[in-house]
């Protein structure tokens, strides 16, 4: 027999069971808004660069406003001008009111899909702004690198600080073991890393104090096919904004997150206000 408390708890787990499920009850992105100028909202809220857009939402521009968008499938690019209202439907976009929105393909190349960015991660593991006995990495830290012959970049924990840099690889093995002072170290020729081979770095000082310093990061190399897209699809110099924040995206994606980095700086200099920005370009 069913009592009224089994029947309570049933009716809890159930509520439960929506509550932890609001992915299938919310609407899916269709779209990612990749440059924006002037006011663009959608539902009461700022639309900026990054900014996700979901099937059949509303987007309303200001007289004056600009936005570009991608779909995020097939890669087609779109650039409205307001006044306007346009309702972003599946698989293009319907102008509600105002003037037609330019078409362009994909600024990634045909069949080069888009995806969003989560903007946490544009913080490394290692940052923190307090003495935790840990050295900021700057590169090479969850990572994968397009050049065999990257840079190691860090925070000087004090002036004139002597560090041991010991690199190894998947196996193990030590490729190299160094002492040296600064903020940076590149690899000698005598140093070769593999396409697609996985490393790990390992970074540690010793203050006169006592104190020990330590931190290790691990990265990968791009395989050969992963950097020849890579450089096909680079935008030229003075590109729209909309085609360096879709590249960066596809970076970020691809797991090329110190490249991107590269991008995503350039992009909140030339865009100081945009808070998206400027998190993705912070080392």
């Amino acid at each position: 027999m069913r009592t009224k408390s089994s029947g309570a708890l049933a009716f809890l787990a159930f509520c439960l069971l929506l509550i932890g499920c609001p992915v299938a009850a919310s609407a899916q992105s269709v779209a990612m808004a990749t440059d924006v100028a002037g006011t663009v909202t959608s539902g009461g809220k700022s639309v900026s660069i990054l900014s996700e857009i979901a099937a059949d939402a509303r987007v309303d521009l200001a007289a004056g406003a600009r936005l570009v968008a991608v779909y995020l499938q097939a890669g087609d690019e779109y650039a409205f001008t307001g006044p306007a209202q346009v309702q972003f439907r599946s698989p293009e976009p319907q102008v509600l009111s105002g003037a037609k929105p330019q078409r362009r393909a994909s600024p990634l190349g045909r069949g080069v899909a888009v995806k969003p960015v989560n903007v946490a991660q544009g913080a490394f593991v290692m940052r923190s702004g307090r003495n935790t006995a840990r050295i900021k990495l700057f590169t090479l830290a969850g990572t994968k690198s397009l050049s065999a012959t990257p840079e190691f970049r860090w925070e000087e924990v004090e002036p004139d600080t002597q560090y041991r840099f010991e690199l190894t690889d998947e196996t193990g093995k030590s490729l190299l073991e160094t002492t040296l002072k600064g903020s940076s170290l590149s690899l000698p020729p005598s140093v070769q890393l593999r396409d697609g081979g996985s490393y790990m770095w390992e970074l540690a000082a010793r203050l006169a104090d006592g104190r020990r310093y330590v931190s290790t990061g691990d990265f990968s190399v791009a395989t050969a096919d992963v950097r020849a897209r890579a450089e096909s699809m680079r935008p030229a110099s003075g590109a729209p904004v909309s085609q360096r924040v879709a590249y960066a995206a596809w970076l970020e994606d691809m797991e090329l997150r110190d490249e991107a980095r590269k991008y995503w700086r350039a992009l909140a200099a030339e865009r100081p206000d945009d808070a998206k920005l400027k998190a993705l370009a912070a080392e």
